[in-house]
């Protein structure tokens, strides 16, 4: 049985926000309601679309040879860290 998780959308080439290109993954359900939130679109519960982990890291792991690899590295263990020790964990991009 796979994790499934509600997406709104995800930008396979993401480079507005920085220097080189990034995995953009935006999620859907955000219950935070800040107040000058550029994805107003993203609160609804019930909006965007099912996806599977497999199927999202399929679509990341198509695409990775273009990103360095040392983001990858790094966030990777920084997020296992956070889960492990159970840290509510959220990636903004915007930042």
């Amino acid at each position: 049985m796979s994790v499934l998780g509600r997406i709104h959308s995800f930008e396979s080439c993401g480079t507005v926000d920085g220097p080189g290109i990034r995995f953009i993954l935006f999620m859907q359900g955000c219950l935070m309601r800040c107040k000058y939130c550029h994805n107003r679109d993203t609160w609804d519960l019930e909006g965007g679309k099912e996806i599977s982990v497999e199927d999202l890291m399929k679509e990341v792991v198509t695409l990775s040879p273009f990103y360095e690899c040392y983001w990858r590295w790094c966030y990777g263990i920084w997020w296992r860290g956070c889960v492990t020790s159970r840290v509510c964990t959220r990636l903004v991009p915007s930042l």
